[in-house]
């Protein structure tokens, strides 16, 4: 863990963006005055990972580069190592400004990049991963995932693809929920899965009844897996989440030390799950917020 400079702890200001990690917006939810930005906890888990003063650095020229509040910030952790994933909307699709050129663009001082995906195709949302070996030099970014709209059905959901320079294949398809108005399709979503071993399995260990007062719930069906996703919960929901899957200390006693000052955000978490063993095992999880 390296030390966290006091300057990345960002104070809220008159004219922040609040929104979700669709980029949803929101009204806070409480005083904004004294309380912190919800990029202060990105700062915290690169701290907490150690990560390279490199990775700073490009999720600076990031925010510089589009804007503050124009992208999302996801801290991953699998099998006890963090990663950041980086993801760049604009529902403008063919009219978009924030393309993956420009990102590239910003990107290319830091690290290579060969792909390339038409801006002729209307995707309103791609992203990217980042970590120390990349910022470092060690690596390229060999991967990016393209986000599509998927109308036609009653249910509103998304399909994402992954592109390497060996083309483009298909990955995830997600659905989403009002998670108050849509219990019984939620839980119906999430029972038909080519990943678990149904009946008998309990549904509240994978749509935890703690975070089932979350705003609006998405269930993705994965090629290795399955996720669930809670969207907007409050801050005690994002405590007890980093509780249930044991995070780093760190990680939680500053999150529970500045509960105060985060009080007035909403926050994005979700969890990867399949069958591991003959078990319901929790593979990947990660929590979210703006850059």
């Amino acid at each position: 863990m390296s030390p966290l400079d006091p300057a990345r702890m960002e104070m809220a200001a008159v004219g922040d963006r609040y929104a979700d990690y669709c980029l949803w917006d929101y009204e806070p939810v409480g005083p904004t005055a004294g309380r912190l930005r919800q990029v202060s906890l990105l700062w915290h888990s690169l701290a907490c990972a150690g990560a390279d003063p490199r990775l700073f650095a490009i999720c600076d020229a990031l925010r510089n580069g589009l804007g503050p509040g124009r992208s999302v910030w996801g801290a991953k952790r699998r099998d006890g190592v963090t990663t950041w994933e980086f993801y760049f909307y604009d529902y403008a699709r063919l009219d978009r400004t924030v393309s993956i050129e420009r990102v590239l663009g910003i990107l290319a001082p830091f690290v290579p990049c060969g792909l390339r995906y038409a801006g002729a195709r209307p995707y309103f949302m791609f992203s990217l991963d980042l970590d120390d070996a990349l910022a470092r030099g060690e690596r390229g970014l060999e991967r990016l995932n393209i986000y599509v709209g998927n109308p036609g059905s009653s249910v509103s959901s998304g399909l994402s693809y992954g592109l390497t320079r060996d083309g483009l294949v298909f990955d995830n398809l997600y659905s989403f929920f009002d998670a108050a108005r849509e219990r019984d399709a939620i839980r119906a979503k999430t029972a038909c899965s080519a990943h678990l071993d149904m009946p008998g399995l309990d549904l509240d260990a994978i749509l935890w009844p703690d975070l089932m007062t979350c705003g609006v719930v998405v269930v993705a069906n994965k090629r290795l897996c399955d996720s669930v996703y809670f969207s907007r919960i409050g801050i005690d929901g994002l405590i007890a989440f980093l509780d249930r899957l044991a995070y780093p200390p760190a990680i939680r006693d500053f999150v529970r030390s500045e509960r105060r000052r985060l009080s007035h955000l909403l926050f994005d978490v979700g969890i990867d799950y399949a069958f591991v063993d003959g078990r319901l095992t929790v593979t990947k999880s990660a929590y979210y917020g703006l850059l």
